[in-house]
């Protein structure tokens, strides 16, 4: 047996995240896309310079845009170049790759022109295969980030015309072809094989990510095919084949858009070679640092059993967390991407012999598995396969009362055909729960147990279908605390501002999203690497919220430059010993129904740079007085200018604490360099000091991005409250309201009483002073025989001065009702 180390077969491969099983920010960022968040955190800079104070600003950019990097693959072991396109990009002074450990190595970075920048990087012959994410740093501010794909095979090039049967392209098994499908075009390509020779193909088109949605088809000199792909549980949308060739001569291989609506974003990597490509891995799982046998299943094409199984002794990697796969390799060569496979810390157990009834004896005691402090993977794995129609597996298990587990059955996650359906029955074999699909084919219950006792787990497929290659893992995981955050997204589709840009001598201002799973309390960010000159205004996220605001500052002397950081947060509560990481998710391939996410990419670190200055600065006066309850404020917001900038900015008030609203969105206008935002607070609006921003932008060639400093606003109880008598009156006639004063704390000097809302041809005094020391007010009030019948609503809003500013609040509410007079006497008639 073949002994393979880490170096080659075991690689952490960045995926689409599955939506049944990714991180929990994934899952986050999921529900928030429902929502929409409001308006995020990291701005996009600009760069600019003028002549003198009578001409305008003379920008040059902002914002800069990474769209593609072309080639979308190189092979690893040499120099290369690639275009990194897009706009706004003549200012590039720096890449940032993900994977530190990569063995990529940035020669130079060349700006082209505004729309492309060459690199030129040094692959090593141990790089990691697969795709591999990168960004671009202007002086202006940081790209989105994007990828491209490191291959083991020789790259070349479609030459067209490849239409036609008769024009294919002439290959050599083991290359990797970098093409592009056209509307309603098929590309062919032809190599010599022999018999029995096993040849694989698999075209990388979705996880390139543009929405491309590849069919591959083996085809003989006849055109007769022998082996056809479109979808598949391995690759997804993308396709592959594994076949052994009947007979020596030509063979066709030929690429097309499944639905023959192919473009110029349709861009493939189709591997062809002699590589082993498996389907899936049995176990799908293991603990770190363990040397495991493992059973690979890879499905031939013209063969009489179409799965065969190759075993292989593999040694795991030592780190956890890993999310990656196993590179299947043999003396034919090494496949292009991974199979999926589980790294953690469960005992890995498999399905005893004639599972398919309801077992007397328990497999394993739950109870065992307590974790001994948050964060830690306590659990079993239970792997298996359904392999005849209609099978049922089941296992018993013995747990205790209110354990909490995370039950999870995991198929399409691995790379298996199977879509699992999971339900748990109690010791009389009476159903408690079941789960199908859980945002994925995969299934998920999270299991309070009842009772002290046995219990028993069932899988089986949602068609009743089986087949010797439907592995399934059964992970049963006891819940700790677990913390993960990313940044709130500004656009479903895009990366708009979901990096940390700076000018130099101003601010930036970020929300951050946290989702805790099975704890509670405040958090608190830990930024421990800022680079030099910049630091971090933030408070504490209270423990109701899943949100929080961040503003970053720039000296006016910090270097231009940036880095990509690893930002943590953490309880508040030092003894919790809760902590949680970074993630970022890009959506790269959107589409119908309803622009669902066919591929997207995860980071788990924060791009943050310095930029050159902005021509304007906002800044938040920070208000003096509360807001209080029922009451409302104006909060100045300034724009200092330099001279000659004269262009309007737009600003956003992003984060609002409980109960609090305002307009999201307002204009400072060329000419003018401040505004007053309009805030209020209903009834039950949260009591406490709450963080404010305002993140504003202007059209510097491009949006360029400026905060305010991170101010607070004070959310209090009102100073009183007053009961309004109901008051009914006659067109004509004089009433009064009389209000009974409650006072629910001290205020000192004067207040003034309004009454708002009185319908018109009514006379009353509007407003009148009163004290501390004041029980009631009393307003005189004259209709007229023009005053609007009805009920009306006008209440009393108090403004009082605290810290020498305006507190302005709705005191009471009058019930008011005006009605017509009665008919006199001698105007009703005599019945007889």
């Amino acid at each position: 047996m073949k002994k393979s180390t880490t170096d080659h077969n075991l690689r952490n491969h960045r995926r689409r995240p599955n939506p049944a099983y990714g991180s929990l920010f994934v899952r986050l960022v999921r529900l928030n896309c429902l929502a929409m968040l409001l308006f995020g955190i990291f701005p996009n800079m600009a760069k600019f310079s003028f002549t003198d104070a009578a001409e305008t600003v003379s920008a040059t950019m902002a914002s800069p845009q990474l769209t593609l990097i072309l080639p979308r693959g190189v092979q690893r072991g040499g120099e290369h170049t690639l275009q990194f396109r897009g706009a706004r990009l003549a200012t590039a002074e720096e890449v940032f790759l993900y994977d530190a450990d990569a063995d990529i190595e940035i020669i130079s970075v060349t700006p082209v022109d505004a729309n492309r920048v060459d690199v030129v990087l040094r692959v090593g012959s141990t790089c990691r295969l697969g795709e591999h994410v990168a960004q671009l740093r202007t002086r202006d501010g940081i790209s989105d980030f994007r990828s491209f794909y490191v291959g083991a095979l020789p790259e070349i090039e479609e030459v067209e015309p490849t239409s036609a049967f008769d024009q294919a392209q002439e290959i050599e098994l083991g290359v990797t072809i970098n093409g592009v499908v056209q509307n309603e075009d098929i590309d062919y390509f032809r190599f010599q094989g022999k018999q029995g020779q096993r040849v694989s193909i698999e075209a990388e088109a979705i996880r390139l990510g543009f929405m491309f949605d590849p069919a591959i088809s083996l085809l003989d000199e006849n055109r007769f095919e022998l082996a056809v792909s479109d979808d598949t549980p391995l690759t997804q949308q993308d396709s592959w084949i594994s076949a052994i060739l009947p007979r020596d001569g030509d063979y066709w291989v030929a690429v097309r858009e499944a639905a023959f609506q192919g473009n110029g974003n349709c861009r493939y990597r189709l591997h062809v070679g002699t590589f082993g490509r498996p389907a899936v891995v049995f176990p799908a799982g293991g603990k770190p640092g363990e040397t495991v046998q493992l059973k690979f299943a890879e499905r031939l094409v013209g063969t009489e059993d179409e799965v065969t199984w190759i075993e292989r002794e593999i040694e795991l990697p030592q780190q956890t967390g890993f999310r990656g796969g196993l590179l299947f390799e043999d003396e034919m060569g090494i496949a292009p991407s991974p199979v999926p496979f589980q790294l953690n810390n469960l005992d890995n157990f498999f399905e005893p012999e004639n599972n398919q009834t309801f077992p007397d004896s328990p497999l394993v005691d739950l109870s065992a598995y307590q974790p001994e402090y948050p964060g830690q993977e306590v659990g079993i794995a239970i792997n298996g396969i359904i392999s005849e129609e209609r099978q049922n597996d089941y296992f018993r298990f013995t747990a205790k009362q209110n354990q909490v587990f995370h039950v999870r059955c995991l198929a399409r996650t691995v790379g298996s055909g199977l879509d699992p359906v999971l339900n748990i029955f109690d010791a009389e074999k009476k159903s408690i729960v079941g789960n199908d699909d859980s945002g994925g084919p995969d299934s998920y219950i999270r299991f309070q147990v009842p009772a002290d006792g046995d219990y028993f787990f069932r899988v089986r497929d949602h068609l009743g279908r089986g087949r010797s290659d439907f592995i399934y893992r059964l992970e049963v995981v006891a819940a700790t605390p677990q913390l993960q955050f990313g940044i709130a997204r500004n656009d479903r589709y895009s990366q708009d501002r979901q990096t940390l840009v700076v000018p130099q001598g101003s601010r930036f201002a970020v929300l951050i999203d946290a989702i805790r799973a099975e704890f509670g309390g405040e958090l608190m960010l830990v930024e421990d690497d800022l680079p030099a000159g910049l630091k971090i205004q933030a408070v504490p996220m209270a423990a109701n919220l899943n949100r929080m605001p961040v503003v970053i500052e720039a000296a006016a002397d910090a270097p231009i430059g940036g880095q990509l950081i690893d930002l943590k947060m953490k309880h508040v509560d030092a003894n919790a010993n809760i902590s949680g990481s970074f993630r970022n998710l890009a959506d790269f391939a959107l589409g119908p129904p309803n622009n669902r996410l066919y591929y997207g990419c995860e980071v788990d670190k924060l791009a943050v740079a310095v930029v050159e200055p902005l021509p304007f600065r906002l800044e938040m006066v920070q208000p003096q007085a509360p807001l209080v309850q029922l009451g409302s404020m104006n909060v100045k917001v300034i724009a200092h200018r330099d001279e000659g900038f004269d262009k309007p900015i737009t600003v956003y008030f992003p984060f609002l604490s409980p109960g609090v609203g305002t307009t999201v969105k307002q204009t400072i206008p060329a000419d003018k360099s401040e505004i007053f935002y309009p805030i209020n607070a209903n009834d039950k609006a949260q009591l406490g000091t709450w963080p404010m921003y305002v993140i504003g932008s202007a059209d510097i060639g491009g949006a360029a991005w400026a905060s305010t400093q991170l101010a607070s606003l004070a959310v209090e109880e009102p100073f009183l409250k007053i009961e309004f008598e109901r008051v009914n009156v006659e067109q004509g006639q004089a009433t009064r309201f009389y209000g009974k004063i409650e006072h629910l704390r001290d205020f000192a000097g004067d207040a003034t009483a309004e009454i708002v809302g009185v319908p018109p041809k009514i006379e009353l005094q509007k407003s009148q002073t009163f004290t501390q020391e004041t029980g009631e007010l009393i307003f005189e009030v004259q209709t007229t025989a023009e005053s609007p019948v009805g009920k009306h609503a006008p209440f009393c809003q108090v403004t009082l001065i605290q810290n020498g500013e305006p507190v302005t609040f709705r005191a009471g509410n009058i019930p008011f009702q005006v009605v017509k007079p009665l008919p006199k006497t001698d105007e009703i008639s005599d019945p007889e």
